[in-house]
């Protein structure tokens, strides 16, 4: 047995920031990995830069693929290494699924980040400032950001946005001018007070024409300082809107923190915004204890339902990783040892190259007493895993070899 997964539970705030911290120092072994793309881009006529970060099991499972979060703003490099360490820490605990995340470094934010004025008087308000060029940001990530990540990774058809201030603004637009780009959207302190506010006219409309959303929206305001005073109207007026027409299918959160200032507000809106979204992306402790406890309908019959709305929702087939497919079978191995042989066989279906599962269903035969299948398939974790020695670190191989031999000569 490998649990990856610690069980899931709340952390608060605090606890992320302590452990982010810390993390390159205690975390070693389970961090992920980043790199730096340049691409010639067409659309801006000058040299653009993404960074992209991997999650540690990208590199040990090749059948599992994932959700993108574009991240606006990565020119700030403690912005992209933040959100990467939230993003993955949230995700070894359970409390969210695995991201690849791409930094979009940006050069010229008002002009990129803003919709084209509709109200004449906010071209001189800006003055120099040159605005309301975000078709040239939509265009380079539609024509040549998301081609080149989804050609070199195993993504997923779900994209995240976030972004902060006029990137916050970039990201509600989307959702109107171009929903097919994102899934969801963590906008974090928005001007929405842009063009005396065009995005709250714009969402008032839309809704009053459209009952139906299928998307996450999570927007944060801080209490601190002339900027967030400045923002705070316009998003309660945002707010309101969204709140008064309740869209079908609009996962919505609106989040203002206290005593947090404009530049402060990105921590605590990145990792409430993760665990708002895991909520709705991963199957909590008290849905899998409610579906252990039926004695109505099996386990296994309530996690393919529970996937099978999820994807819905997403519009395309949602699967648990592999991590998360292992610990479903643990879930209920001590409960119901068939149930689990069950769930392990559905595992397997869908990642017939994993070592670990392998594993995990010979332990299921040993707790059933089924000790001559439990020997089958710890010799068949040891030939997957030596199959698989090339994509695996070396110290991960010569764990799992170390472990699964250990499992087999119990039994003999």
């Amino acid at each position: 047995m490998i649990i990856k997964l610690i069980s899931s539970m709340k952390r608060t705030i605090a606890f992320i920031i302590v452990l982010f911290l810390s993390y390159s120092t205690v975390a070693q072994q389970y961090s992920g990995t980043s790199k730096t793309h340049t691409i010639a881009s067409k659309v801006f006529e000058d040299a653009r830069e993404i960074r992209v970060f991997l999650p540690y099991s990208y590199t040990a499972s090749q059948e599992q693929t994932y959700p993108t979060i574009y991240l606006f703003d990565a020119q700030f490099d403690a912005m992209f290494d933040m959100t990467s360490g939230i993003t993955d820490y949230l995700a070894q605990i359970g409390e969210l699924t695995e991201f690849i995340i791409v930094g979009i470094k940006t050069k010229h934010r008002p002009r990129e980040f803003t919709p084209k004025s509709i109200d004449e008087r906010t071209v001189s308000d800006w003055k120099n400032t040159k605005i309301g060029k975000a078709y040239l940001l939509k265009n380079y990530l539609l024509q040549e950001v998301f081609p080149l990540v989804e050609s070199s990774y195993r993504t997923k058809p779900l994209r995240l946005a976030i972004g902060h201030s006029l990137g916050g603004t970039f990201v509600l637009n989307s959702i109107l001018s171009h929903p097919e780009m994102f899934k969801g959207i963590i906008a974090i302190s928005p001007n929405v007070s842009y063009d005396y506010e065009q995005l709250v006219h714009r969402f008032d409309a839309y809704f009053k024409t459209h009952d139906t959303l299928n998307k996450f929206i999570f927007v944060s305001a801080g209490t601190i300082g002339n900027m967030e005073n400045r923002f705070a109207a316009s998003l309660k007026k945002l707010d309101d809107v969204i709140s008064y027409h309740k869209p079908k299918g609009l996962k919505y959160n609106y989040k203002v923190f206290q005593d947090e200032n404009h530049s402060t507000s990105p921590l605590p809106t990145i990792s409430q915004g993760l665990m708002a979204f895991g909520d709705l992306w991963v199957m909590s402790e008290t849905q899998k204890q409610n579906y252990l406890n039926d004695d109505k309908q099996n386990f296994l019959s309530h996690l393919k339902a529970f996937y099978s709305d999820l994807s819905n929702w997403a519009g395309f087939e949602v699967l648990p990783t592999v991590d998360e497919a292992n610990m479903f079978g643990y879930d209920c191995l001590n409960k119901d040892p068939k149930a689990a042989l069950k769930v392990f066989d559905w595992a397997l279906n869908l990642y017939p190259n994993d070592a670990n599962l392998h594993d995990s269903k010979a332990e299921a035969y040993e707790k059933n007493g089924d000790l001559k299948n439990a020997k089958l398939y710890y010799k068949k974790a040891l030939d997957v895993l030596e199959k698989n020695k090339a994509t695996l670190h070396p110290e991960d191989y010569a764990f799992y070899l170390e472990t699964f031999t250990e499992h087999l000569k119990k039994l003999d």
